[in-house]
Order: structure tokens, then C-alpha cells, then sequence
């Protein structure tokens, strides 16, 4: 049990921590740049991880969704890397905070899962967290509404809701590395193909230290050992007690942008990231 709480809390703390990783790529590289080396990175590795697990390739009666799923998690990680040029890694970190109940609603929906009221409840604390995060509390004006990296990280925590409902049943019957390798081959492919035509190759022999460092962490840690460590932790305690550890993702993007980005902590940034925390945790329930 004490193994599966800390392989949790690494997960949950490395995945807070690549909001920050990739805010630094960003200066360096574009998003689809970064997307793709980043999968170039991940997969080789997780492929090392299947070998040594010796799981096996067997997709059983799953091929028909694996296509869709694939193209959801491409187009999520797109979108999401994109809003977070245009925004802070903090807003990030607490916005994406929203995505168990975004699945939840999405669950209710195409799965027809109930609808408590606890869910409606949070629903409503989290929306106001939402509001407050992206209008910095300048409900009155309207330039927050133009907030492009906000709403895109906010679409990425639906298209990630999406992509965990298109895999529910894949995961429950397949080896959970062997699905991540799968989905995001396609990804990689036709990412670090468009790469190879149109990017400028010299400004990747100069990257700075910190933009290498940043992809190996957002290839490795936080791609496929962070995947690795949470479905280890997922297998021993199960989803539902797993998913309180989640919480931990914005705390871990606060504590790593404030004084590596220099990101300034306001109250309304706080105040809203505590009620989207307070939203799902009460849906949760």
C-alpha cells in the first residue's frame, strides 16, 4: 500500500512539474516540435518498459476505437502544449485540475453514468474557480474573454475527458503501457514527419541545456514512467482512490513555476484554483 501511495504521488508531482518543463521548451521550439520530440523520447522507453513487463501486443476487438483514441490524445496534447505558450504554467496546472469532472459529465453522458448531486454541486464551485482563474477576478470586463491559452488549456482538459472515456474499456482489458505505446505511435509518426519537412533542423544542435533537459524530463518522466508509475499505483488501490492524488498536480506546477518561471501567485489565481480543487473534490465523493 505504501508503494502504491508513493508511486501516486510521483506520478502526480511529475506530471504537475511538465507544465513548467514545457513552458521552457516553448521558447526554444514550436508545439508541434515539441510534441514530437517528446513522443520520440517517451516511446523508445516505454518500449523498454513492455519488454522487460513482457506484455503482450495482442489488441483483441479494440482495433476499431484505437484509430479515434489516437487522434484524440494527438490533438489534445496539441492543443494543450499551445495553450500553454499562451499562458502561465500555474493557470495551467489548477485548470487542468478540472478534468475528473469533466470525465464525469462526459461519463454521465455516453455512458450514461448518474448524475449525483454532489457532481452538480462541484460542477458549480468549479466553474466559478474557472471564471475567477481566467479573468484574474476582472469578471466585469470583457478582455478576459480573449484569454486564448486559457480556454486552449481548458479544451485540452475536455479532449483528454474524451480520450479517457474512448479508453476505458481498453484499458481495463490490455496492458495500460502497451495502449499508451500503441496510441501514440501514430502521434509520433506523422508529428516528427512534418518536423523533418518544414522545421529548421540547425536550431536543434544549439538547444540550451535547459530546453534538453526539459524534453528528457517530459519525454521520460513524464510520458512513460509517470504513465508507468500511476497504472502501478491504479492496479494496487484502484482508480477511484487513485484519482484523489491528482490534486497534487497543481500544487507541484505552483511550487516549481513560482521560483523557476518567476510566475507571481495571485489571490484570485489562488482563489480560483482552490475552488476547482474544492468542485472535484466534492463530485469525487
Amino acid at each position: 500500500m505504501f508503494l502504491a501511495r508513493a508511486l501516486l504521488i510521483m506520478a502526480a508531482l511529475i506530471w504537475g512539474s511538465t507544465f513548467v518543463a514545457t513552458k521552457v521548451c516553448l521558447r526554444y521550439i514550436s508545439p508541434i516540435e515539441l510534441m514530437a520530440f517528446r513522443f520520440a523520447i517517451a516511446l523508445p522507453v516505454l518500449l523498454v518498459l513492455i519488454l522487460v513487463n513482457r506484455a503482450s501486443f495482442n489488441l483483441g476487438g479494440h482495433r476499431g476505437r484505437l484509430p479515434l483514441s489516437s487522434g484524440v490524445i494527438a490533438a489534445h496534447f496539441l492543443i494543450q502544449i499551445t495553450g500553454i505558450k499562451y499562458t502561465t504554467a500555474t493557470n495551467t496546472g489548477w485548470i487542468i485540475a478540472l478534468t475528473p469532472l469533466v470525465v464525469a459529465v462526459l461519463a454521465a453522458i455516453f455512458l450514461r453514468e448518474k448524475v449525483t448531486g454532489k457532481i452538480i454541486i462541484g460542477i458549480s464551485i468549479a466553474s466559478v474557480g474557472i471564471l475567477l482563474l481566467i479573468s484574474k477576478g476582472r469578471l466585469g470586463e470583457l478582455s478576459w474573454l480573449s484569454s486564448y491559452g486559457d480556454w486552449l488549456v481548458l479544451a485540452s482538459a475536455h479532449t483528454w475527458a474524451i480520450y479517457t472515456i474512448l479508453t476505458r474499456d481498453i484499458s481495463r482489458t490490455l496492458n495500460p503501457l502497451v495502449v499508451t505505446f500503441v496510441l501514440l505511435m501514430p502521434s509520433a509518426t506523422i508529428s516528427l514527419a512534418s518536423v523533418g519537412l518544414f522545421s529548421d533542423w540547425s536550431k536543434f544542435a544549439t538547444l540550451p541545456a535547459e530546453a534538453v533537459v526539459s524534453l528528457l524530463f517530459l519525454g521520460v518522466l513524464g510520458t512513460a514512467l509517470g504513465h508507468w508509475f500511476w497504472q502501478l499505483g491504479i492496479s494496487r488501490i484502484g482508480a477511484s482512490r487513485a484519482g484523489t492524488f491528482l490534486y497534487l498536480e497543481p500544487i507541484a506546477t505552483t511550487a516549481v513555476a513560482i521560483p523557476y518561471l518567476h510566475e507571481p501567485l495571485g489571490v484570485f489565481t489562488l482563489i480560483g484554483g482552490l475552488a476547482v480543487l474544492l468542485g472535484v473534490w466534492i463530485s469525487q465523493k
